[in-house]
Parts: C-alpha cells; structure tokens; sequence
C-alpha cells in the first residue's frame, strides 16, 4: 500500500471525533484514491492493490460495520464488472466510478434516514440523546426546518478529553434547537424528562445488541423501564450481515453493546424497523441487488 493511502486508512483508525457516516465516506475517498493512483498494468496487480486498501478499511474499525460492509460491497461490483472491462485503464475507471456511485448512495441514504426519523419528533417533544451521531443532529435538523418546537437533552458522553454531548449541543445550537447539555452522572434524572430518546449506532449485530457511544446503556434501560420509546437511526448499511463482528464480546472503552430488546425500532433509509426483521435481511437488503456500479 502506497504511504499516502496507509497514512489515510491509519488516520481514518485513529479517528476518534467523527461519526461512522463520515468515516466511511472518507473509506470511500481512500478507495477511489486507490484506484486513480494505481501503477499496475495488470487486472491482477490492480486487485491485489486494490484488495489491501479494501481488506485494510474493513479492518481498521471493527466497530463501524458500515465501513465493511461499504469495502466488500466495492469489491463485490467491482469484480462482477471485471469481466467486462478489456483494457486496465477501463478497470480503474470502472474502480473510481464504483466509489462514486457508493458516495452518492451512501449520502442519499442518510438524507433518507433523516426524512423518516424526522416523523417521530413532533411539538413539544422532549428527546434524550447521547454520544454523538450525525443521523440525529440531520433528524433534528430536519424537524427544526419545519418549524417544530422541541427540546433536546444530550448526555455529556464523555470518554477521554472528548465530550461528544457538547459536539452535538454545538452543533444543534447553531440550527437554533434547544439544547441542554447533562452530565453523565445526572442521566437518569433527566431521562425521566424526555418522552423520546433517539440514539444513533455505529453497528446493529445479529446476535442481538447494538453499538453505541455510552452512556447509551444505562439511557435505554432507564427509558425501558419508564416505557419511553427508543428510537436508533440508522442506515442498513450499519446492520452486520455479513458477521463482521460476530466475535466481538466486549465493545472498545467509552462504547455500550445495547441489547435490541431496549430498542422501539430502527428508522432507516426503508423507514421504520423492528429489531426482530432485521435478522431476515440480507445484503441485498442493504444495497439493493442492482450493482452499484451499472447503468
């Protein structure tokens, strides 16, 4: 792998202030920069370069499935399109068009997620929030555009010198939403306050449970317990299908392994999902079966 790509897959393992959207949009970036700069002169060559930048994006953060499962889908259409492609030059383009398509799916997914989710908040909506998810501050946004007036409580979410509760009261406020930051020792008194939480997820495993920054834990059991609907927002691409994580058995510090049972529903690109439906799906339910890189 040439320096300039390992230092930006190394950078995107490093990076601790972003969310699984944008991490696996700059995945994207690194893969079509793969394919651009790419000196092989064989299909060969270009796939074994291409299958590092892959298989090392797929494995630099276990935690965010969507980046995987992004990796495996390029590479999947990408091979179905090799057959087709007579000379290198076609098989780079075709590389570099793939990752363009993922790009604008990938945006347009999200944008959708947002739309759907936007439904569940209405006037005088009290929602609980923690960690830091971009699927919610675009939801609550995209209320905010329709002028619905609601309030928002963010758990500090602190992990390190990081608090990602003041990155989303930052953000939020600049869209001019209410927005008041909880430590994360007061949590459970202010859960009692919301009457929705929403909660994004850096993974959904079908062994039952979900990824998220804490205190998403103890958010969730105390909304269960105050029959509080929890809402997780989220593309499918995030949904393991595949068992990338399957092995996992304790998450990295300053994440929670929610179990789906304390989850209403997932708001996705499709709309509304129960926890039990997604382990019916599979990954042409994620991308469509149509290839990402056709037409």
């Amino acid at each position: 792998m040439k320096a300039d790509l390992r230092k930006a897959v190394n950078a995107i393992g490093r990076d601790r202030e972003h969310g699984a959207g944008w991490l696996t949009l700059q995945s994207l970036e690194a893969l079509k920069n793969a394919c651009l700069e790419s000196d092989a002169r064989t299909a060969s060559k270009f796939h074994s370069q291409i299958d590092e930048v892959a298989d090392g994006l797929m494995q630099i953060r276990p935690g965010m499935v969507c980046i995987a499962n992004y990796a495996m889908k390029f590479k999947e259409d990408l091979a179905a399109l090799d057959t087709k492609a007579k000379t290198i030059e076609k098989l780079k383009k075709n590389g570099v068009d793939i990752t363009g398509r993922l790009i604008k799916y990938q945006e347009k997914s999200a944008a959708s997620v947002a739309r759907h989710a936007a439904k569940v908040v209405s006037p005088r909506t009290i929602v609980m929030t923690c960690s830091y998810s971009s699927s919610v501050c675009t939801t609550l946004e995209t209320a905010r555009r329709k002028d619905i007036d609601f309030k928002v409580l963010a758990a500090e979410s602190l992990h390190g010198k990081i608090s990602y509760g003041r990155i989303t009261v930052a953000r939020l406020e600049k869209a001019g939403i209410a927005c008041k930051l909880v430590p994360d020792g007061q949590v459970r008194w202010h859960v009692a306050r919301a009457n929705t939480v929403l909660i994004g997820a850096d993974s959904v495993s079908l062994q039952g449970w979900l990824l998220n920054g804490s205190p998403t834990l103890e958010v969730a059991e105390i909304a269960g317990r105050r029959e509080i609907p929890v809402y997780s927002i989220c593309e499918k691409a995030k949904f393991d299908i595949r068992g990338f994580i399957t092995g996992l058995r304790r998450p990295e510090p300053g994440f929670d392994m929610v179990p789906l049972e304390l989850v209403t529903a997932f708001i996705t690109e499709s709309g509304l999902l129960k926890p039990d439906v997604i382990y019916n799906l599979s990954f042409d339910d994620i991308f469509g079966s149509r290839l990402a890189g056709t037409g």
